[in-house]
């Protein structure tokens, strides 16, 4: 924040990173703080193919931001430049449950809403089609070519072994939005969220996980069964 203090922008590339799972976490404080914040990840092993690619070359590329509402929480969104997420690909896949049409594609490159033929030997495809493929190249450049980590495809060759996810890289931006202005910035971002909810959108970015948040907040997190197998904690059984 030193450097946002001092210059108004502060600009992080980091190289030889591995991909944290969600991106929100690092900007949600940024943006609590009055600050813009923008990031962007290589995912690691390619596992999405543009139409018309016949092998998976990118990856599943997330990208997020922060921006600071005044009067209301921030607008956060975290979110995978492919159709899904690799992990929700894989929790259908062990479930058997059907993935959407557009999803991905087999092995053999044929459209299929078998979440288990993606995750094997297929590929995943990017959301709103050729849109969603620039965004993911520009997720490349940013995170791998600006900060020199690996791209997708080299980070398949250099996974370390044993490793759960690859070295990539991770581009960082935060912006002070009231240097040099009038600093309305975030009010004016409240005007506009208004406009949203009055033209009937109902759910703005992290609008889901807010209301998550409160609930576990008041009401604790309930551990499932499953989760107990996971931490290595006696299962419940079933009351009568």
């Amino acid at each position: 924040m030193h450097a946002v203090e001092e210059e108004g922008v502060a600009l992080v590339a980091i190289r030889h990173s591995h991909h944290h799972s969600a991106l929100w976490p690092d900007l949600e404080p940024f943006a609590e703080s009055g600050c813009i914040a923008l990031t962007t990840v290589t995912g690691g092993v390619p596992t999405v193919a543009p139409v018309g690619v016949h092998e998976a070359v990118l990856s599943t590329n997330p990208f997020a931001y922060a921006i600071p509402v005044a009067g209301a929480p921030p607008l956060v969104a975290d979110f995978a430049t492919s159709s899904v997420s690799f992990g929700d690909l894989t929790l259908a896949a062990r479930t058997g449950r059907p993935v959407p049409p557009g999803t991905g594609v087999d092995a053999e490159g044929r459209d299929t809403t078998d979440a288990g033929a993606i995750a094997d030997g297929g590929s995943l495809l990017p959301f709103g089609g050729h849109k969603g493929a620039a965004l993911s190249v520009m997720v490349e450049v940013l995170a791998s070519a600006l900060t020199g980590g690996a791209f997708s495809r080299e980070a398949s060759v250099d996974k370390p072994s044993g490793a759960h996810s690859s070295r990539t890289g991770q581009f960082l931006l935060v912006i002070d939005p009231d240097r040099g202005t009038s600093g309305e910035f975030a009010d004016r971002v409240a005007t506009f969220t208004k406009m949203l909810r009055a033209a009937g959108m109902d759910r703005l970015p992290a609008d889901h996980r807010y209301a998550r948040r409160a609930e576990a907040e008041a009401r604790g997190i309930p551990v499932t069964n499953a989760i107990r197998e996971l931490l290595d904690l006696p299962t419940r059984r079933p009351g009568p």
